[in-house]
């Protein structure tokens, strides 16, 4: 019995030590969440309007100088029909050769397939990037003819913070297929 003693004293001093800890991490991630004003929806319309600048500008408006200024420097992407893209100068000179084709294309994001993960280092405490997902559709229209919709697929962009800039790290494009 005697043993019981500095047994209910070590009990409560883990029992105090965890209700601490729990208080420590409810500060950090209020913290956390006002350290970087982001919460869920913010995250997704960041992410969205990313998506925007790069899309709806760099390749619909092929404005090569806003693409490089949203890809990371060591920038890859994967193609399911076209192979693979292994820098930010040759996905570049990608953007500048749709200028080549006999036809003006166009990507369209359908808003409401995109989901925006968060991604955490330091254990949930510091927001290093993002993966974003969604369905997207392409068209093409030759001058003098009427647009038609050429493709819908599924794409993952990774987003990455680098020097406190979002940068758009990896592609994945798949899943093209003619539309119905």
């Amino acid at each position: 019995m005697n043993f019981l003693k500095p047994l209910a004293c070590a009990f409560c001093l883990i029992l105090f030590a965890c209700s601490h800890q729990d208080n420590a991490t409810e500060k950090q991630t209020s913290t956390r969440t006002h350290e970087l004003n982001l919460n869920q929806q913010t995250l997704l319309d960041l992410i969205q309007e990313k998506d925007s600048l790069l899309f709806d500008i760099g390749f619909n408006q092929l404005d090569t100088l806003q693409v490089a200024k949203l890809v990371s420097a060591d920038f890859e992407f994967y193609h399911d029909e076209h192979g693979i893209i292994e820098s930010k100068s040759s996905f570049i000179k990608s953007i500048i050769g749709i200028k080549e084709l006999p036809f003006k294309t166009w990507r369209v994001l359908q808003e409401e397939s995109m989901e925006v993960f968060p991604l955490y280092k330091e254990n949930g405490q510091v927001l290093y990037g993002a993966i974003q997902n969604g369905i997207h559709e392409f068209y093409q229209q030759p001058e003098g003819k009427d647009a038609r919709k050429s493709s819908r697929a599924r794409f993952t962009h990774l987003w990455i913070i680098e020097d406190g800039e979002w940068k758009l790290k990896r592609v994945l494009s798949y899943n093209h297929h003619l539309p119905n």
